[in-house]
């Protein structure tokens, strides 16, 4: 069905109040993107066009596998940062990590030009490549009989939204054309007035000023649009500037569709494209170049609280060497395939205090991993998992896995349960312990290795974080889509299922942002008993809370409750609307927790129908004060750090004489950057080493695992 249609649909819907659904968008902006860029680990890695010539080109063999979370690609192969490096979108890819192709910019952002036709989005462009020698073990000349080939995986939609038949994704190869054209911009000087008027001359607005130099361009000139004096310098235009020109040549592309049409037309979810590299006229040269991009088209201009991201593509394994052939499709690596789980039953993370009075069924009896070996060869693997203990209290336990046969990929699929349960199964035989108070956090590493003959031993990690503090929480902290119900009067609700009583304090929402935040609207905050299953009688309501952003574009909001709620065993948490407007709920499509959302229609309750898991969280335990860094931060000094500031990366703490008593092992220390990104977290050390976090103001916070008390103070870094 065309996406007009879905809008008259949706239109049609909207116009008769009684009637009640879901609706799931995507993001109108990626906050992990925006995050970053706001916590300055963002470098400016686009290249000046007038730069081009002076660029270092790579060296084969070009790779990139995108295993590195960085969000944004690697400047050292590529020339822009468009497209977004990251675990949540691809799903059963050929390894961690890919770089997704959607309808957002380099900022975040939807792109300017982006409308329901076809527009071109995303593009990722290589640097350049000796594409004409290669250098080792000695410098050559290359020929086609070398046989250079281009390959990549790809997979449209992953986790995120299907493009249309209409919208594609495109690979071009380029090189200098030889010809130059003007970049659109000029170099240009400074001078001091001095070189053109005397002691007591000004120059006034509307006056002409050509540059003195020789070597400028006689026929560039500024207009003056202030008042200049003697002592004054001057910024002129010196000269145009020229680029080269590219040449770019069509040479793959694919429609799109979705995950499912394509895992039946390829029985895969990623799909491996084989390219030769034979015009040796055209492409064995030293700027050789090629670029991918994408044509997106939105769903919806109607509505600015619907108007979202679309048309998600994942890109993965990019290999361009010589000495391969059309049958070389293989790669001597094994590795990971997802993301590192949770080792909880049903949460990913929840207060100690509820997981200690029944650790046996709130722990996972084993894991699910997904390991994959890209070679033709079968490798004995060994696997182990490492639980460290944060706070430092109980120390580290190994589980050994062994060793096990791990066989190729492309015949067998992922290391399956029926022939190596101890790898892709790993049994959990470990109860998370308590250091002291009713908090813990643990470090789990998973680690798998094989080919112990080479030198280079071949592997793969991947880590997660098991945190036990006062809230409950279903999904993984990041959004990608959002979640929202309508017409007004319809309601969410959220399970939770506790072991012992316990006392509801806030709510904690991450609202995704809108154009012009258009779902700022009011609601209500309910909270109802269970009734064989469902939300039944109702045990709380706040009314007219806002929808609200936390400073963090990836923190959660907190909502107080005015009064404490007492809750034992099965409780909902949720909202009531108030408008048709979707207040846009962040939306997890990483973690499945289908089975815990409810949305009413006419006074019913229905189990959602969609998979996922709402990125709203209750707060529960003692009293405590508001963690989030969405409220004032206190300037009063509690504590010392210092040197501050600090440009060295070792920061001390000391604290003031009215915490001489305060038990430092129950300690937490959290470091956000201006914008209330968490940047930094661990157990209470009298020095920490904060070499890896780039220049800028941050606020240092210690909390009290026991009583959630809080304190900040601000630091400046500067290298």
């Amino acid at each position: 069905m065309k996406k007009t249609s879905y809008i008259l649909i949706l239109l049609f819907i909207f116009s008769f109040p009684g009637l009640s659904q879901e609706v799931i968008t995507e993001l109108y902006e990626n906050p992990v993107i925006k995050n970053a860029i706001a916590g300055q680990h963002h470098q400016d890695i686009h290249l000046k066009s007038g730069d081009q010539d002076e660029e270092t080109p790579v060296l084969l063999p070009f790779f990139d596998d995108f295993s590195v979370e960085s969000v944004f690609p690697d400047p050292r192969r590529w020339t822009d940062d468009e497209v977004f490096v990251n675990f949540s979108y691809p799903y059963r890819s050929v390894n961690v990590g890919a770089a997704t192709f959607d309808a957002l910019d380099s900022r975040g952002n939807l792109h300017p030009n982006a409308s329901t036709f076809p527009f071109l989005a995303d593009s990722l462009n290589s640097r350049l490549i000796r594409l004409d020698s290669v250098f080792y073990p000695v410098s050559r000349a290359i020929t086609t009989a070398d046989s250079i080939y281009f390959s990549f995986f790809y997979q449209p939609q992953g986790r995120g939204n299907p493009p249309e038949s209409w919208d594609s994704l495109v690979l071009k190869f380029g090189y200098d054309s030889g010809e130059l054209h003007f970049a659109g911009y000029y170099d240009s000087i400074t001078v001091p007035l001095s070189v053109y008027i005397g002691p007591s001359d000004t120059v006034w607005p509307g006056d002409t000023i050509y540059s003195p130099r020789p070597e400028c361009d006689s026929g560039l000139f500024m207009v003056s649009n202030r008042i200049y004096t003697y002592y004054d310098n001057i910024t002129l235009p010196c000269d145009s500037v020229f680029e080269p020109t590219i040449k770019w040549n069509r040479i793959w592309s694919a429609e799109g569709m979705s995950l499912d049409d394509f895992y039946d037309e390829h029985l895969t979810y990623s799909k491996q494209v084989m390219i030769p590299v034979t015009d040796s006229a055209i492409y064995f040269r030293k700027d050789f170049r090629f670029k991918f991009y994408n044509y997106a088209s939105l769903a919806s201009d109607y509505n600015p609280s619907w108007r979202s991201n679309c048309d998600h593509w994942n890109l993965d394994y990019i290999y361009l060497n010589i000495n391969r052939s059309k049958k070389d499709t293989i790669y001597r690596d094994i590795s990971f395939v997802e993301s590192a789980p949770s080792m909880l039953t049903r949460y990913q993370q929840m207060p100690f205090n509820q997981y200690w009075d029944d650790p046996t069924n709130e722990t996972k009896d084993q894991l699910e991993l997904f390991i994959t070996n890209l070679d033709t060869l079968i490798y004995n693997t060994k696997y182990n998992y490492y639980i460290t203990d944060e706070f430092g209290v109980h120390g580290t336990y190994i589980y050994h896995g062994e060793f096990c046969n791990l066989f190729p990929f492309y015949t067998s699929g992922y290391q399956n349960c029926i022939d190596c349960p101890q790898h892709a199964c790993p049994l959990i035989e470990y109860y998370f312990s308590p250091g002291s108070g009713d908090s813990a956090l643990y470090s789990i590493r998973h680690v798998v290795l094989g080919d112990f003959t080479a030198v280079d031993t071949i592997g793969d990690t991947i880590s997660y974080s098991q945190k036990f503090f006062n809230y409950y929480a279903y999904d993984d902290g990041t959004p990608e889509a959002g979640y929202g119900v309508n017409p007004a009067g319809a309601k969410v609700a959220y399970k939770f299922d506790l072991n012992i009583r316990d006392t509801l304090r806030a709510i904690r929402m991450f609202f995704n942002h809108t154009e012009g935040d258009a779902n700022e609207q009011l609601f209500h905050i309910k909270v109802w008993r269970d009734n064989n299953g469902f939300p039944g009688e109702e045990l709380y309501s706040q009314l007219n809370e806002k929808v609200e952003y936390s400073y963090s574009l990836t923190d959660m909001y907190t909502y107080m409750l005015d009064d404490p709620v007492p809750v034992n065993g099965i409780f909902y948490i949720g909202w009531e609307q108030i408008t048709n407007a979707n207040i846009n709920l962040g939306f997890d499509k990483n973690i499945n927790a289908r089975e815990n959302i409810y949305y009413n229609s006419l006074g019913q309750w229905f189990q959602s129908t969609y998979q996922g898991a709402l990125m709203m969280r209750p707060v529960l335990g003692k009293k405590f004060e508001n963690i989030g860094i969405d409220e004032n931060i206190s300037d009063e000094m509690q504590f010392k750090i210092y040197p501050n500031p600090l440009t060295d990366g070792r920061l001390c703490f000391e604290f003031s004489d009215n915490f001489t008593d305060i038990d430092k092992s129950n300690m937490i220390i959290s470091i956000y950057n201006i914008w209330g990104q968490q940047v930094f977290e661990s157990a209470f050390k009298e020095v920490v080493n904060l070499v890896n976090l780039p220049k800028g103001i941050y606020f240092v916070r210690l909390t009290d695992r026991n009583t959630m008390g809080s304190h900040t103070s601000k630091l400046i870094i500067a290298r």
